[in-house]
């Protein structure tokens, strides 16, 4: 009798933490910022992970002239890509800079390399790299060099991608 009440107790549990992480990311989907980002697709199709765009940005690497950050960059610091409307309400980046933005969309990043000697190159690493394709619409995003409008959806410092358009 003692061991089906520890049982059911730790069932209700699990069940409890199940509810509360599916609560997040319906939250999350119902209450984050969506906003438009152009890309571009590098390799389409990986047979070992499935299908999916590997998306690649035009703030993937960034120059000192788009870094505002109060000290030099580093390698491993977290940073905050901020954009500026565009046109046709499509993003574009605005800076690069290490204190988060108060009024301004923006994605949490972390830079991977710095190169400042010669070609004064910092590279960004942030999880907006990847977009799995259904399988319905593999034929649409199955060209590599493919134009892309992604949507990201983003709240705090949580950005992901929620869908991508062929341009």
């Amino acid at each position: 009798m003692q061991n089906k009440k520890k049982l059911l107790l730790l069932s209700i549990i699990q069940f409890i933490l199940l509810l509360a992480l599916l609560g997040n990311i319906m939250y999350f989907k119902q209450s984050a910022d969506t906003f438009k980002i152009r890309s571009e697709s590098l390799d389409p199709v990986e047979p070992l992970l499935g299908h999916y765009a590997a998306l690649s940005y035009d703030f993937d690497s960034i120059t000192m002239k788009d870094w505002k950050g109060k000290g030099k960059p580093k390698e491993g610091e977290k940073v905050y890509i901020v954009f500026q409307k565009g046109q046709n309400d499509i993003y574009q980046l605005d800076y690069v800079t290490d204190h988060r933005p108060k009024h301004s969309k923006y994605i949490k990043a972390t830079i991977q390399y710095v190169f400042l000697e010669e070609d004064e190159e910092i590279v960004i690493n942030h999880n907006l790299g990847r977009f799995y394709i259904p399988e319905s619409q593999m034929d649409k995003y199955n060209r590599g060099g493919s134009k892309y409008i992604v949507t990201v959806q983003q709240k705090g410092d949580r950005s992901v991608v929620k869908a991508v358009d062929v341009q």
